[in-house]
């Protein structure tokens, strides 16, 4: 299910013409009834129980499944009025934009839609009445558990309703004429509260359970389709850090993509105008004739919807999937359909041990993400891992979910417990677990704890001349906070400092000082890039602490333990001398390659960007610091991006000090934006006019700004400047590689045809890709090849294996750089490298910055986006939504690029660590941490006897739980 938030004017536009009109963008004035006749697609139905309050006597009232006519739509989500008796519905819709309801749009699995396109009438009306009786039960969920209103003085108190008031409408297929059963509902934001005054719906709780409200979509339409016909369903994996999908057995990934693949439709038709037009003209476009092009070229080719009776669309539907299978359609599909009806369960027949494993993965799930999560996140959790059970009944599936939720919050520590119950919002109880906050302790603990060095640095004034000469590179408070780090007699410090002030220099001379006057210096960075960078700048070991781990503690660890203890055995066994000595033999390298992974007493451990590094990770590095006789040194800033995992631990630290803290920057050329940078980081909304003042920014549309970017971007790099074109998520840097890609092909430095890569576009020669995964055992002339590492495409094997050569290099084409990528690597791990997102940019220095910026960015990602240029830092705001969000017949005035850019500082997605959370809710009070009873030892291995695993999760505890989860 997805969410789309409807205001007035322009979102009642987009409800008559795309939603209600199945997208097919009606002219104003174009009649809903003819369109419905027409195309032969059945008309929006009214739903929800809030519609018993509509209309003035039982005869005269608006009742579910009701045909929606225009003139009740308009009264009900335009004016805020009774669609019968024409009165207001409460107070009028408040404010510039206000919203005037949600579009919630249920859409089928993909393979259950290309199942409904391609099977046999029983067939397809089996698959609908699923999708309808699954998105029945999904909203009575929502309408009873989600719909709620706020009261009291400033909307402190959530309460619930007399029910919604909705309309839905059933589409077929997507723009781009795939089958595609999706439903969009569309709640209006008027609602009865017990008093029977008429409020507007608490929208924030509509947001917080979106995904739970999906997952129990999905999960219900599986039962539904089960016990409807003979269909099995499995997981299928979808890459790293992506839920694996859930389709129908039977239809293969190659159907799938036939009807789900997005058409690069774009890039093909600007290929083709630019080849036409050197043909026409002689020469080849210029930019400004390019830019308008592709503007063209972006409205003409988005797929209008062409309104189509479903029997064409099947016939349609029909004909691809034979040209791609050479199979009938009915026959596909008949694949899908070879299981077997199997018993549906009820919530009893989940024994305890399935109950017992499936809450494990629930709190495992959730806690590995995130520090804090709430009911919601649990409810989600729980719905996807009881995915693969088939229920006899929804009351059955909302029973098991209620049971696996109610389980999982008691095996976390409930944060909020002391909170009014009347102002919390249902399912936003916050949560943790014992393991994350004894995680959290290990950390606070260690930045008061003494190190146990077997040698102290002492007095920096009578130390020898080389490590004077180290710290006299530093000024001002570089040299203070490397004199305060050097002197700290704890077991772990912090180093914090904003974007240029000088982190690395400052680590450079500490790491020479240490190593003149303690012990060794060992450096750790969250990913092979950033420990690579690191290696350069300290000249010493340097590797990622997911590597350190794996070798310490890990896989790696136990792998030797159990090679050291055959070896023994085999010695013990030995009946001549030379078994004995091969086997003391393999003894010693085992021994010998385990101490390359172990912390030694004096070392100090340096992990830089260390607000990157999520909390067990932390706590595992310091464990082993503490047994070694060590030291830690955290390095980052906290104010700019966190880690993907439960973090908050880093910024923790840096807010309850003391810290060793650099203030002065030196990265910027201009002084201006030297201060300026101090002010967005501390997301200060003036700060933005001051970069306006400057020319830093620039607003427009979806494809004006993503052409203007990379049109400054190239201009960069053709004058010779590093420069990096970036954004904040992954879909608009896939439009911006695209559109860099096209701009190679004409240029004539690209060939058109290539590989495809793992984000669906094509990589041909000249091509620059970037590597999305480390690959120890393809060895380059710098190690190895690492994750973000970027490489300019010089040959393709018929294969679809890649020759490659660092970035640097650039036309200069040194066959000792060259790598050769294979082909199963290139189709898993490689993506198009001309843009990245600001994840992946966060500690690197250029010379300029080019970055897209647009509404749900964070503040964060803009401050680590606009701070790692020396000379220029330009952002490009989008003040509409993208081409495939676009709202037609707009009655209001976009935002202006400050108003974005203004909601963008006032959004945040750092995360606070759990122990914070527990101190705002418990002042005074110790967090509950009981002894716990570890799988292992984190910090290292009792011998080789037994290498415990860092990744394993200590024992959880159960805690009181306060209500019910669900209704």
């Amino acid at each position: 299910m997805s969410m789309h938030k409807l205001v007035a004017g322009d979102g009642y536009a987009y409800l008559t013409r795309q939603v209600a009109a199945g997208d097919a963008g009606l002219e104003p004035g174009a009649s809903l009834t003819a369109y419905y006749e027409t195309t032969g697609n059945p008309p929006g139905r009214w739903c929800g129980e809030g519609l018993d309050a509509l209309g003035i006597e039982p005869a005269h009232r608006v009742r579910a499944v009701d045909r929606v006519t225009e003139e009740a739509m308009a009264a009900v989500f335009r004016d805020g009025h009774d669609p019968i008796t024409g009165e207001p519905l409460g107070r009028g819709f408040q404010g510039e934009r206000p919203v005037v309801g949600f579009d919630l749009t249920f859409t089928a699995l993909k393979s259950v839609s290309v199942l409904w396109g391609l099977g046999d009438d029983p067939t397809r009306a089996a698959v609908y009445a699923a999708h309808r009786a699954a998105l029945d039960q999904a909203l009575a969920f929502v309408e009873h558990t989600v719909v709620r209103t706020r009261v009291g003085d400033g909307g402190c108190r959530q309460v619930t309703t007399r029910g919604m008031i909705a309309a839905a409408f059933d589409h077929w297929d997507t723009r781009a004429g795939d089958p595609n059963l999706h439903t969009h509902v569309v709640l209006a934001n008027k609602v009865q509260g017990p008093d029977g005054l008429w409020r507007s719906l608490d929208g924030k709780a509509i947001y917080a359970a979106a995904v739970t409200v999906s997952e129990l979509y999905d999960t219900l339409l599986a039962d539904e389709l089960a016990r409807r016909l003979p269909v099995g369903f499995s997981r299928r994996e979808r890459g790293p850090r992506r839920n694996p999908a859930f389709e129908v057995d039977g239809i293969g990934d190659d159907v799938l993509a036939l009807f789900s693949a997005r058409a690069e439709q774009i890039h093909d038709a600007e290929v083709d105008w630019t080849a036409t037009f050197a043909a026409e003209h002689g020469r080849e476009p210029t930019r400004i004739e390019t830019t308008r092009a592709r503007q063209h070229l972006a409205r003409v080719t988005r797929p209008p919807k062409v309104i189509r009776p479903l029997r064409d669309l099947r016939a349609d539907w029909a004909n691809r999937a034979w040209a791609l299978t050479g199979m009938e359609p009915v026959d596909l599909a008949a694949r899908a359909l070879a299981g077997t009806y199997g018993r549906a369960l009820h919530a009893h027949d989940v024994g305890p041990e399935v109950r017992a494993a499936m809450v494990a993965q629930v709190v495992e799930e959730v806690s590995t993400r995130r520090s804090i999560w709430t009911t919601w996140n649990l409810g989600a959790a729980a719905l996807r891992a009881s995915k693969p059970l088939r229920m006899a009944s929804p009351t059955e599936r909302l029973r098991l979910l209620n049971d696996l939720t109610v389980s999982a919050e008691a095996a976390c520590v409930h944060l909020d417990d002391t909170r009014d119950p009347d102002r919390r919002r249902m399912g936003e109880s916050l949560f943790t677990s014992t393991e994350l906050l004894a995680a959290e302790k290990t950390l606070i603990d260690a930045a008061t704890t003494p190190a146990h060095l077997p040698r102290q640095l002492g007095d920096l004034a009578s130390a020898s001349v080389r490590t004077r000469v180290a710290l006299d590179t530093l000024v001002g408070d570089q040299r203070i906070a490397a004199e305060a780090i050097l002197t700290s007699p704890h077991l772990l410090d912090a180093l914090v400092g904003p974007a240029g002030s000088g982190k690395t220099t400052t680590l450079a001379a500490v790491a020479v000082t240490w190593r003149s006057t303690c012990g060794p210096v060992l450096g750790l960075a969250p990913s092979a890039t950033a420990a690579h960078t690191l290696q350069r700048s300290l000249g010493v070991a340097c590797d990622t602490t997911a590597k350190w781990l794996h070798e310490s503690v890990g896989p790696g660890a136990h792998t030797r333990a159990a090679t050291y203890a055959q070896a023994v055995e085999a010695e013990a066994s030995a009946t001549d001398v030379l078994a004995i000595r091969d086997a003391r033999a393999a003894q010693a390298r085992a021994r010998s390659e385990q101490d390359r992974w172990r912390l030694t007493p004096g070392q100090l451990v340096i992990i830089d960007e260390a607000s990157l590094a999520d909390t067990r990770t932390l706590a595992a590095l310091v464990a082993q610091a503490s047994a070694a006789d060590a030291r830690v040194l955290l390095v980052g800033d906290h104010l700019q991006r966190g880690s993907v995992d439960a973090g908050g631990a880093f910024a923790m630290l840096a807010r309850r000090g003391p810290t060793a803290e650099l203030t002065s920057l030196w990265r910027f050329t201009h002084p201006w934006e030297a201060r300026a940078s101090l002010e967005l980081r501390r997301a200060h909304p003036s700060v933005l006019d001051t970069y306006d003042a400057h020319g830093a920014l620039t607003g427009g549309t979806h494809d004006q700004m993503l052409t203007t970017a990379l049109t400054a971007w190239t201009d960069a790099r053709d004058h010779g400047h590093t420069a990096v074109l970036q954004a904040a998520d992954n879909h608009t840097v896939r439009d911006l590689n695209n559109a860099a890609r096209t701009a190679g092909i004409r240029a004539g430095t690209v060939t058109r045809h290539g590989v495809e890569l793992h984000d669906g576009l094509t990589a041909g020669v000249g091509d620059r890709i970037v590597t999305r995964n480390n690959h120890r055992h393809l060895h380059t002339p710098d190690g190895f090849v690492r994750n973000g590492t970027l490489w300019d495409v010089a040959a393709i094997d018929p294969d679809g294996s890649l020759h490659v050569q660092p970035a640097e290099i650039g036309r200069r084409r040194d066959a000792r750089a060259t790598v050769r990528l294979p082909a199963a690597y290139v189709a898993d791990h490689v993506e198009l490298g001309y843009a990245t997102t600001t994840a992946r940019t966060q500690g690197i220095t250029v010379d300029q910055t080019h970055t897209i910026a647009a509404p749900g960015m964070a503040r964060e990602d803009l401050y680590v986006a606009m701070s790692r240029g020396r000379d220029l830092n330009h952002t490009y705001v989008i003040t509409e939504p993208a081409a495939d969000e676009c709202l037609p017949g707009t009655a209001q005035p976009s935002p202006s690029a400050l108003d974005v850019l203004r909601g963008i500082l006032a959004t945040s997605h750092a995360e606070l660590s759990a122990t914070e959370t527990w101190e705002t809710y418990h002042p005074n009070q110790p967090p509950p941490i009981p002894p716990l009873h570890p799988r292992g030892d984190l910090s290292r291995p009792s011998s080789l006897q037994a290498a415990p695993s860092a990744l394993a999760s200590p024992s959880r505890y159960d805690v009181p739980v306060i209500e019910r989860s669900w209704p």
